[in-house]
């Protein structure tokens, strides 16, 4: 009796059928956890991430607070999943290669194509609603890369390079804010030109500095 159920239970037909129940709850909880982030992006809208409660995501999203704290344990928990997620699609088009990691110039258009693709989602996050100091991580992903290169091409100390990454990011951070606070009014290309051209005068008058 036992054998029997015990070849039934390695059965392909059951593997299946277990297969494909799990792959609708999975679907679920997608569409679950897409609904909550599209509820709370709707919110940063209207209001600060500290204004915001459980039960308004919840309402927003049509879920009941505990399918929202199956996965979630607070706002702000939420909030950094939708940020973690958009920083993994950006790290993943990020190719990892000579050019990618040593162009500046390339880096810059690929980080400024990615906040354009994702522009609503990006002016929301990065509004004074949201996450403030988004931006600033998204940058620091590439700061080991950065000081290793720049130490390596401009013959400084890795604490000088780690200095120089600081303050040509500040910079970089609030011109990126900039032109999305202005509706991407600036033209991408010319945006990238000029960020790039100031990073290279920076960089030589920090070596004359020296």
């Amino acid at each position: 009796m036992g054998g029997l159920l015990g070849r039934e239970f390695e059965s392909p037909h059951l593997q299946t059928l277990s297969g494909m129940l799990m792959s609708r709850v999975d679907v679920r909880i997608v569409k679950t956890k897409e609904r909550l982030r599209r509820a709370l992006l709707d919110l940063l809208a209207e209001r600060g991430l500290e204004e915001i409660s459980i039960s308004e995501v919840c309402d927003q999203a049509g879920v009941n607070r505990n399918t929202f704290y199956s996965h979630y344990p607070s706002v702000k928990a939420l909030l950094e999943e939708i940020e973690a997620h958009f920083l993994e699609e950006l790290i993943n088009t990020v190719t990892i290669s000579a050019e990618s990691v040593n162009s500046v110039k390339g880096l810059l258009s690929l980080i400024l194509s990615k906040v354009r693709e994702n522009r609503d989602m990006c002016i929301l996050i990065f509004s004074d609603h949201g996450d403030k100091n988004f931006l600033r991580s998204i940058l620091n992903i590439f700061l080991p890369n950065a000081v290793e290169n720049w130490a390596s091409s401009l013959s400084l100390p890795e604490k000088d390079a780690s200095l120089l990454f600081y303050f040509i990011s500040g910079g970089a951070v609030s011109i990126i804010e900039e032109w999305l606070r202005g509706g991407f009014g600036w033209d991408e290309a010319d945006l990238v030109a000029k960020l790039d051209s100031m990073i290279m005068m920076t960089q030589k008058a920090f070596i004359e500095a020296q």
